[in-house]
């Protein structure tokens, strides 16, 4: 399978958008919206006892041994940029955009063995995912994040690492309600809401928060000395997010299996 040839690019960037807590949200979510045929076909592709949410870290497990893997995680749209194509912040060895796109397209061609097929899966189950990681999408010359000092209620870390896990697990830790809502399906209307766009408009919408939400409340200090009122913030933006994935996840896998 010529999507799968290994290549000898290697990120830069640290990979673990959402963390496991946020990737398997995405994955509850989407799987309350499967529908049956979709559901049929993935347990036709994943081994015994795996399910869009066991797989849904996956891909940041294999990156050690997949380094040609590291650069689909992600692409760096610059924050101050607020339109035009992605194409231009996607190099050679492919973005997080350019390879959800790619592996929609092999998933719908009947393409490939089940090993192929499956690995496919877990990378499109991740991929939707980090895409909605606004960090993975927005830059500001800082490896998105990752280049930032952030003290995050006391703790020193990255602005990339507290959108990857910290902000997740703090919301679910405020309101447990929200958690206990992943596998519920959302009304009819509501989800249309949720997945509507494309997957370029997916990843501009997820550039946006970045500049507005994710780097607009830092504070000049360097490093930016952060807490409640980030969280505050951030925990709107963050849940809409976590939502728009799961939903849009599904969207993505029920097209490719239509009922």
């Amino acid at each position: 399978m010529r999507a799968f040839v290994p290549l000898v690019f290697i990120s830069l960037l640290p990979i673990s958008a959402w963390g496991p807590s946020g990737h398997q949200a995405i994955s509850r979510i989407a799987q309350a919206h499967l529908n049956p045929h979709a559901r049929a076909e993935m347990a036709k592709l994943l081994e015994h006892g795996e399910s869009a949410v066991t797989v849904a870290s996956w891909a940041d497990s294999v990156r050690p041994s997949r380094r040609e893997s590291g650069p689909w995680h992600y692409i760096n749209i610059p924050i101050w940029v607020t339109d035009g194509d992605w194409k231009t912040y996607c190099p050679a060895e492919g973005c997080v955009v350019r390879r959800i796109g790619e592996l929609i397209a092999y998933l719908k061609s009947g393409e490939g063995d089940r090993s192929q097929r499956a690995e496919a899966l877990k990378f499109l189950v991740h991929f939707i995912g980090d895409l909605h990681q606004p960090l993975h999408c927005g830059d500001r010359k800082d490896r998105g994040g990752n280049d930032t000092p952030v003290v995050f209620f006391d703790r020193a870390t990255n602005l990339h690492s507290i959108w990857d896990t910290a902000i997740v697990e703090r919301l679910f830790e405020h309101e447990p309600q929200l958690k206990a809502s992943l596998d519920m399906r959302v009304d009819p209307e509501e989800r249309q809401r949720l997945e509507a766009g494309t997957v370029d408009e997916w990843a501009w919408q997820s550039q946006d928060i970045a500049a507005t939400v994710a780097y607009r409340f830092l504070t000049e200090k360097v490093p930016a000395v952060i807490g409640a009122d980030y969280q505050r913030h951030a925990e709107p933006v963050v849940w809409l997010q976590l939502r728009r994935g799961g939903v849009r996840l599904a969207h993505v896998l029920n097209e490719i299996w239509p009922e």
